[in-house]
């Protein structure tokens, strides 16, 4: 496999793992997000795509520097503050001053980090 090969696979696989997450606010996102984990937490973390191919590609090609090591470690927190925003999600009631604070925010740029980040760090870790 080439390097082009492999940082395509890493972006589809964060393209595919988006267009389950994407929506227009974060709180229609954070709902969207909820369902799915309350149908099944085990799903909601096969779901994450671009988690499961870095670590594949680190099995695979038996790398692990320090930009594969970046890339999962921050895939493993964006995972569990996504469980912990869920779990205060069901928890508390939202009042309508945070609501009102969360509603304009738009999470697209989110969204364009990671879908730019994580295919940057498998580039940087092969060359590394």
């Amino acid at each position: 496999m080439n390097e082009l090969t492999i940082i395509a696979l890493s972006f589809l696989a964060e393209l595919l793992e988006l267009s389950w997450q994407y929506s227009s606010t974060l709180k229609s996102s954070l709902e969207k997000i909820s369902k799915i984990y309350q149908k099944s937490p085990i799903f909601f973390l096969l779901l994450h795509t671009g988690y499961i191919f870095i670590i594949y590609f680190s099995l695979k090609f038996e790398i692990l520097n320090f930009p594969l090591i970046l890339a999962i470690t921050l895939k493993i927190i964006d995972i569990f503050f996504k469980i912990e925003m869920i779990k205060f999600y069901q928890e508390h009631d939202i009042g309508e001053s945070l609501e009102n604070l969360i509603k304009p925010f738009d999470p697209t740029i989110l969204y364009l980090i990671s879908l730019i980040s994580y295919p940057s760090l498998i580039y940087w870790a092969i060359h590394w």
